[in-house]
Formats: C-alpha cells, sequence, structure tokens
C-alpha cells in the first residue's frame, strides 16, 4: 500500500470565503522526503478576467489533487476531520475535479483511541494536539507556531512580507509533517480499535 503523511496550511479554516489554500506538504514512507507546493510557486499577471490568487490557487490544488492521487494511504492529523474537506471545497469552488477517495488514518483519531492522557485542554479532556502528543511519545519537538498576520501577509503583504510569511508557513507544514510521520509510527501499535477505511 503506498503511503504518505500530509498536512496543509490556510488562511482560514472554512473552505469557502477567506479560507485559501496556502500550501502542502507531502511525505512518502518510502522516501521519506517531504514535498511541498506553495501557492507563491505559481506566477500570474493581473488578468482582469481572474479573481485575486483564483489562477495561483487552482494551480496548487490541481498539482496537489493530482500527487496525492498517487497513494493508497493518507495519513495526516486530523485530515478526516479538517484538510480533506477543505480541499474538496476548494476544489468544488474553483472547478477542479476531486477524484481522491483514499483510506485515511487520522493520527488525532488514533491518539485518542489509544486512551493516553495528556495536558488537559480547555474542555476538560486530554488535549490531542500533535505537540502534545510529540511530547508524550518523545518525538523531538519541531512545532512552531503560526499567527493570523502570517497568514494575511502571505497575500497581502508587499512582496518581502509575502516571501518571509510564506516561508514561514511552509516551514511549520514541513515539520508538522515529520513529525506526524514519527508521531504516526509510535502510536499505531497503540491503537487496537483502529481502522483503516476509506474516505469518502
Amino acid at each position: 500500500m503506498y503511503s504518505a503523511v500530509f498536512d496543509i496550511e490556510t488562511t482560514d479554516l472554512a473552505g469557502v470565503g477567506a479560507g485559501v489554500l496556502l500550501c502542502v506538504s507531502i511525505r512518502p514512507l518510502t522516501t521519506k522526503k517531504t514535498k511541498t507546493f506553495r501557492l507563491d510557486s505559481y506566477k500570474f499577471e493581473p488578468d482582469s478576467q481572474f479573481g485575486i490568487f483564483e489562477r495561483e490557487e487552482r494551480c496548487l490544488l490541481e498539482e496537489t489533487l493530482e500527487e496525492l492521487e498517487k497513494y493508497d494511504l493518507l495519513i495526516g492529523h486530523n485530515i478526516e476531520g479538517f484538510d480533506l474537506g477543505f480541499l474538496r471545497t476548494r476544489a468544488a469552488v474553483h472547478g477542479v475535479p476531486f477524484r481522491i477517495e483514499p483510506f485515511t488514518y487520522d493520527t488525532m483519531k488514533g491518539f485518542r483511541r489509544s486512551k493516553f492522557r495528556t495536558r488537559l485542554n480547555g474542555f476538560g479532556k486530554p488535549s490531542a494536539a500533535l505537540a502534545m502528543i510529540a511530547d508524550f511519545l518523545g518525538v523531538e519537538q519541531e512545532k512552531t507556531s503560526i499567527f493570523p498576520v502570517e497568514w494575511w501577509s502571505a497575500l497581502w503583504g508587499n512582496e518581502k512580507k509575502r516571501i518571509e510569511a510564506m516561508n514561514d508557513i511552509v516551514d511549520h507544514c514541513t515539520k508538522d509533517v515529520r513529525m506526524n510521520h514519527r508521531v504516526y509510527e509510535l502510536i499505531l501499535p497503540h491503537d487496537k480499535r483502529g481502522s483503516i477505511q476509506r474516505w469518502m
């Protein structure tokens, strides 16, 4: 089964309105070499027929989905609750075919099924945040923070600020994927009720 860990970064949690896909990192389990696709890789001259970043995001989605189609199993942290649904929504907005129906393993759900106890979150339950899980499992902590000013600077800042913000966002995304790859390897033996199912 050809498998990869992946993660996305966006400007907003909604797939419509202010939600724009900024970057996607994909790490095949076989090569352990992360591929990252980023919005600012696609350059277009202004054109009155298109919205701002419309063509760039469409290209990012097309290339991302083409890459994800190669894998039988996609692994990620909350990918079933967020990442895949966000990609499907943005694809629908741009009229990009969404043909992927992968098997998935969600490390957030796997951790919760394993019944480990980490620091309590704001709802009185063990935190299933990637940084907390990595800390518990002894995975080297690479987690960084991205704040809204960086998401918006990546789109609306001057050229220097856009590049700096996107570099920070890409660094954050690639580190999350690398950490989550290790989390997956460590949590899987403890996830006795886990099942791999097709996400549709």
